[in-house]
């Protein structure tokens, strides 16, 4: 069924209706109900009031819904903002990854003109994305919302370089979906912070097998590990995992081990991922928290003493992180560890707990 703007619609499965005020995607629209409140809904869930049919009579019904003038050029259900990621694309894929894409319209002066922004998602779910913004009063304001399928790319919006800051910094929350899986997938909420300095820099926009032509892509999530935890209010909360994740969790400290009831960790990236080249610093970060925070646990259930955590030297940022998550853990205990050996790079984290 094809919709457009000012379509009058009823309900298939729940009472009532409305009228369609926009076409987010070829598979879902915006319904203005009683109050004025609007809500995404699936076209299949929709059947179209029109009277002038035979039989339409027969479903018309009266909403308490203002009617006003629709902008002509209000796009159908058929246009071309979706775009299938080339095949090679999908099918080399190594991890699932969800990008947001700035491509100028102009190819030669790459630093001028008009941007598109798009939404790549190089995964085999449908995602439904909400994007918003914290203004000056620490509101939150709605920026964009809708779904891109699988292996698609979606132009959620076309900018002037004035409007970058609308779109380079805010939020971004995702919903998976597939008929079928094995495991729930959680919601996902990340902040998005990009320099405005790097769309006028001409070496910032580079080739990339998603976009036709060069663009900036930034890479927002991969699903790569991430259905075993949850973001919520900023905090990160282990999910219930079968009894032969629970297993590895608690034997994980062993594969560090030193002596015994000892060990030590390094969270040096590159220590724990093979290739970590295609991560952001922030993911870095979240990946390396992550870890820590299950060794901390499987030493605990396995009795061991004492652990040696090598976080580096660097801007000091992991080590403060660190340190925050222990002053949560009133049976730990830390120290420096020993300058002869880690420098200033390591603490050392002693159980009492299990003395």
């Amino acid at each position: 069924m094809n919709l457009k703007t000012g379509d009058k619609v009823k309900f298939l499965n729940a009472k009532g209706g409305g009228v369609v005020r926009k076409i987010i995607d070829p598979r879902m629209v915006s319904i203005e109900v009683e109050g004025g409140f609007e809500i995404p809904t699936l076209i299949s869930e929709l059947i179209r009031i029109d009277t002038d049919q035979p039989g339409g009579r027969f479903f018309n019904e009266s909403f308490d819904v203002s009617t006003r003038d629709e902008p002509p050029e209000n796009k159908s259900p058929e246009d071309n903002r979706m775009m299938d990621l080339p095949r090679n694309i999908i099918n080399s894929r190594k991890s699932e990854d969800i990008f947001l894409a700035f491509i100028p319209h102009d190819q030669k002066w790459l630093i001028t003109g008009l941007l598109d922004v798009f939404l790549i998602n190089n995964t085999s779910c449908d995602i439904l994305y909400n994007y918003i913004r914290k203004n000056d009063e620490g509101q939150y304001t709605g920026v964009d919302y809708g779904s891109v399928f699988p292996g698609s790319r979606l132009r959620i919006a076309t900018i002037e370089r004035e409007e970058l800051g609308k779109w380079t910094d805010g939020f971004l929350q995702f919903l998976f979906h597939k008929n079928t899986t094995g495991e729930l997938m959680p919601p996902f909420n990340s902040e998005v912070v990009i320099r405005g300095a790097k769309f006028f820099t001409e070496a910032s926009y580079k080739e990339s097998p998603m976009i036709e032509g060069k663009g900036i892509v930034v890479k927002i999530m991969s699903l790569t590990g991430y259905t075993d935890w949850k973001k919520t209010a900023g905090e990160e909360k282990i999910q219930r995992r079968p009894e032969g994740r629970k297993k590895e969790l608690e034997e994980l400290i062993f594969s560090h081990q030193t002596a015994p009831r000892e060990a030590e960790v390094d969270l040096h990236i590159h220590e724990l991922l093979d290739d970590p080249s295609n991560l952001e610093k922030s993911e870095i970060l979240e990946f390396q928290k992550r870890y820590f925070t299950r060794c901390l646990e499987s030493a605990i259930s396995n009795h061991f003493l004492k652990v040696t955590f090598i976080h580096g030297v660097g801007n000091g940022i992991l080590k403060d992180v660190l340190l925050e998550l222990l002053k949560e853990d009133r049976g730990t205990e830390v120290f420096d560890a020993p300058m002869q050996k880690y420098g200033v790079g390591a603490i050392e984290v002693r159980i009492r707990h299990n003395i």
